[in-house]
């Protein structure tokens, strides 16, 4: 079995988040949300000012990858082999909105967001002190679940 060695990574806190136009949206009214309550999720959001603007795929893909915030009171992640080792790979696949066809949600999920921060978090929850090296603590919660991918994997 081999090992990988999954470096220590600092995490961002609140305040090291930078500026994105994600700011720029607002929400609806409460007026215009009771009035536009019959309308589908995806109609309601066009409603929303900057909303095109701000997904487009020209506008979203240079701000990638978008990090998650990690909780300023967990542990600093200490070097250690593990199993398996989550990268966050940029999706070069994707040239334009067209190419996120045939794509579910959890591959939209994983080329969006770097879970890297949260990994000293969900490292107090998944420990190995007996048998083989643990996999990487993200592993669990990003991998989905054999039964569910068929997969039929061992672990």
């Amino acid at each position: 079995m081999s090992t990988v060695l999954i470096p220590a990574v600092e995490g961002l806190c609140p305040d090291q988040v930078a500026d994105s136009p994600f700011h720029r949206l607002t929400s609806l009214s409460r007026q215009n949300l009771a009035a536009t309550r019959g309308l589908p999720a995806h109609e309601r959001r066009l409603l929303t000012e900057h909303f095109r603007d701000t997904f487009q795929w020209e506008a979203v893909r240079p701000l990638l990858p978008l990090r998650l915030v990690a909780l300023p009171d967990a542990p600093p992640w200490e070097p250690r082999r593990c199993r398996s080792f989550y990268i966050w790979l940029p999706p070069d696949d994707i040239r334009s909105a067209d190419d996120w066809n045939g794509l579910d949600d959890f591959d939209l999920v994983l080329r969006l967001f770097d879970f890297s921060p949260w990994r000293p978090t969900l490292a107090q929850r998944f420990r190995s002190h007996l048998g083989p090296p643990p996999f990487d603590p993200l592993t669990p919660p990003v991998v989905p679940p054999a039964g569910e991918t068929g997969g039929g994997f061992s672990w």
